[in-house]
């Protein structure tokens, strides 16, 4: 699934794309690199930018704990192993990137989703199911509510912890050079330009 080993340094690369509006495509081609700020985010999102920020922000905390995070990277570069996960916008263009394995974050754009809609990421589904089980014994219709509200701090606890297991396939790729599931998504720090492959 799009994974090259280079024979120089043995860097096992994978072939990632990523939209971008034009003027990021610009700013690459004379820069040289692109690093993600929050105030994108916030105005991407318009009014429900503190839920996205909320999310990038925590994202960003742990996954810098996986690879290193340089001081002018407030988020990631989003990028995808597949190119029919990519929503198009006016404006913007798919990069085809050839991405060492060790600059990214991987995890599934599944998992990303409960991230973002506040819900719990089980390692597996019996254990997602277990926890749905306890918020209807205590009566919680809304998993959100788990989050934003400040009555279950037990059930609170127990789904943030579980957003942890957002990276949990981050190692296996790295080791095994492969993708694993058609929806693996990749945050990058930095985005290179030497990285571009093609501009789609």
């Amino acid at each position: 699934m799009g994974v090259e080993k280079r024979m120089d340094n043995q860097c096992i690369q994978v072939t990632l794309y990523s939209p971008q509006p034009y003027s990021i495509v610009e700013k690459l081609k004379q820069e040289g690199y692109h690093t993600a700020k929050m105030q994108f985010i916030k105005e991407k999102y318009g009014d429900a930018a503190p839920v996205f920020v909320d999310a990038y922000r925590w994202y960003a905390i742990n996954a810098e704990k996986i690879v290193q995070r340089p001081h002018e990277a407030e988020s990631a570069v989003w990028c995808y192993s597949d190119l029919k996960y990519i929503e198009m916008h006016s404006g913007y263009q798919i990069l085809q990137l050839l991405v060492p394995v060790e600059k990214a974050v991987f995890f599934k754009m599944a998992d990303w989703n409960k991230r973002l809609n506040l819900r719990y990421i089980g390692r597996t589904s019996q254990e997602e199911d277990a926890y749905n089980q306890k918020l209807l014994r205590y009566g919680v219709d809304y998993e959100g509510n788990v989050y934003l509200k400040p009555f279950y701090p037990q059930l609170k606890n127990e789904l943030v912890k579980s957003w942890q297991n957002l990276f949990r396939y981050d190692n296996q790729v790295k080791e095994q050079g492969n993708l694993l599931f058609n929806d693996m998504s990749a945050g990058l720090w930095r985005l290179e330009w030497e990285w571009v492959k093609n501009i789609l």
